[in-house]
């Protein structure tokens, strides 16, 4: 996307500087551009041709980007640019084209003809595309997700002193970053892990911080490492997936930050032609303030507080299910150099929105008490926010709180009916929680039925549309759903999961049971951890009482996911039936330890031991 640095003056002209002063430096500052975190992604609100759209701010992207399918939801053209145009990413590269907006806005001003790269998949989080880094070069730039915003500055007087403007008497960490240019935006720089010095980039649009093999393995980590365990599949740009593993680190410094006996993720990713050892992603920045000296190529920080790299129990529960996660130590014993642990999590935000922010910020990590504390604050700000109460649901049913959940996601419709998010919400509550009201379900029906007349056809949430019908045993709806969703996702990574999804709606349904075996057996090539899709093909051989079949399926999943509840459970019903009493009952026994709802899933299918 073609900009000029003039923009950034003329959002300081518009806005408004509140400049910062150390002896003759000084740092003036744009006001803060609001920043949503969503899945550890990092959202700004922009607006394509007066449509409001939000995009992933993209540290590690040299381009700008929009999704084939934002492209199509928007009314943009369809090609254009140089031909043979590629983008790269940690997976792989992808072809690409490029469209042009007649007019996009950001940060209140607007351009027209803005040209964005137009490839690669379905962006997730409810964003359609990237802002990458070329467009955070016009100016420094401070992020402070933390407390959700970001903002511009520009350093005046100011020479090689240091601009971590905001640290006043508390110490900061300095990274000496590879030289910057239009040609090389990268936040390239190094720090040490486990006594080893390794090449790291700073890349917002990666929401956690990966190691890549090959560094691993110099360090003495590899897969099979004690202590390692599978974190699943990873997608990217390009179709295809990657294989990743939450991995023990003793040591990792940056500057004189230390974190101790902390895990990170270990994937077999490359990034073409920039030799990286480590991502550091959108999970560093959020306890992080990091200001970016484009001049001087420094990146300054101070710790804000709270976990670096959570990749814990907590993280491997949200993966793979609590069912499916043994009990082991988590990403404890983080310690940051000096004063900079005290962070500023005891300051309060004054404004309504900028307490939501930063209470999704808190959310993302997983400081649901934090989050709570700060939403409650923007509600009592703003009582009738659609939005706020939203938000405060979603955290509230995160956090094990469904009848507060339930209440905040009623408000929330009450004051905006057209919000689809929170009836989708909603419904999962009313289907999920055993003490649900008696209309429960057709409340939930009713949310459904509205919602997927307003969910854009390509959205992701278009998925959740399909799962939660079929949970209501709506299967002809659900399969017109995923049907929608994988023909516009046809050519996505994440495809795999939407064969994966119809297969399961087809067993759960025990409709078109020949097509669920076509879906499953497509989705267990594709996917890189196909427990799930194992686990299904073995439904869709109980369905069709080819018992041996689907023992030997659940079998192959649970040599994936040893503690896959559903798994253990079907294989126990196929077992029984087999005549196998003494092993289908310990399975039973077994699964019913891990999950007491799995029982009434496979009532619910008719399918009783």
């Amino acid at each position: 996307m073609r900009y000029g640095r003039w923009m950034i003056f003329w959002a300081f002209a518009v806005l408004g500087v509140g400049p910062a002063l150390s002896g003759e430096c000084q740092i003036e500052r744009a006001p803060a551009v609001p920043v949503i975190i969503k899945d550890l992604r990092a959202l700004v609100a922009t607006k394509i041709n007066g449509r409001t759209a939000r995009f992933v701010i993209d540290t590690g992207a040299f381009w700008s980007m929009l999704s084939p399918q934002a492209r199509s939801e928007y009314g943009l053209p369809d090609g254009g640019g140089p031909m043979g145009l590629w983008v790269s990413g940690f997976n792989g590269s992808t072809s690409a084209y490029v469209t042009s907006v007649r007019k996009f806005t950001f940060l209140g001003v607007p351009f027209h003809d803005a040209q964005f790269v137009v490839g690669g998949n379905d962006f997730p989080s409810g964003a359609v595309g990237l802002l990458g880094g070329r467009i955070l070069q016009l100016a420094d730039v401070e992020f402070d997700f933390g407390d959700g915003q970001m903002r511009f500055v520009v350093a005046k007087h100011c020479g090689r002193t240091p601009l971590a403007y905001w640290a006043h008497d508390e110490s900061f960490g300095a990274v000496k970053l590879h030289r910057i240019s239009a040609r090389h935006p990268f936040l390239i720089g190094h720090a040490m892990l486990d006594g080893r010095r390794i090449r790291v980039l700073f890349d917002t649009g990666s929401p956690r911080s990966m190691l890549a093999l090959d560094a691993a393995r110099r360090v003495g980590l590899t897969p099979h490492t004690r202590g390692v365990k599978i974190a699943g599949g990873l997608a990217g740009v390009a179709k295809g997936w990657l294989h990743s593993w939450v991995v023990p680190v003793a040591l990792f410094q940056i500057g004189d930050e230390k974190i101790e006996h902390t895990r990170v993720l270990l994937s077999d990713f490359s990034l073409s032609g920039l030799r990286v050892d480590m991502v550091l992603g959108a999970d560093f920045f959020l306890s992080h303030r990091i200001l970016i000296d484009n001049r001087h190529h420094v990146l300054y920080f101070t710790y804000n507080g709270g976990p670096v790299f959570d990749l814990g129990h907590r993280y491997l529960i949200e993966r793979h299910g609590a069912a499916a996660v043994e009990a082991g130590p988590g990403a404890q014993g983080m310690q940051s150099a000096g004063p900079a642990q005290a962070g500023k999590a005891t300051v309060r935000p004054a404004s309504a929105s900028r307490s939501m922010r930063r209470g999704m910020a808190l959310a993302a990590e997983g400081q649901y008490q934090g989050a709570l504390s700060d939403l409650d604050r923007a509600c009592a700000l703003d009582p009738h926010n659609a939005e706020y109460r939203f938000r405060r649901g979603r955290i509230y049913w995160a956090a094990g709180q469904p009848a507060r959940a339930l209440k905040d996601l009623d408000a929330a419709i009450r004051a905006q009916p057209s919000l689809y998010e929170a009836r989708l919400s909603r419904a999962r509550v009313l289907l999920s929680w055993a003490d649900a009201p008696a209309d429960g379900r057709r409340v939930a029906l009713a949310d459904i039925n509205i919602a997927s007349l307003m969910v854009p056809d390509a959205s992701v949430q278009r998925l959740q549309v399909a799962n939660l019908y079929a949970r209501i045993g709506r299967y002809s709806d659900a399969l017109r759903a995923i049907n929608l969703w994988i023909y516009f996702h046809r050519e996505d990574a994440l495809l795999p999961m939407g064969w994966n999804v119809r297969c399961w709606i087809r067993a759960e349904g025990d409709v078109q049971l020949h097509r669920a075996l076509r879906d499953c057996q497509r989705a267990i090539h594709r996917l890189p951890s196909p427990a799930a899709a194992l686990g299904n093909r073995g439904l869709v051989y109980l369905r069709l009482g080819e018992l041996h079949r689907a023992i030997s399926s659940y079998d192959a999943a649970l040599a994936v996911r040893p503690k896959l509840a559903v798994a253990l459970y079907g294989r126990g019903v196929a077992e029984l039936h087999s005549r196998q009493e003494a092993a289908g009952r310990a399975d039973l026994a077994a699964a019913q330890k891990l999950d007491p709802g799995v029982p009434r899933l496979f009532a619910h299918m008719h399918l009783r031991p």
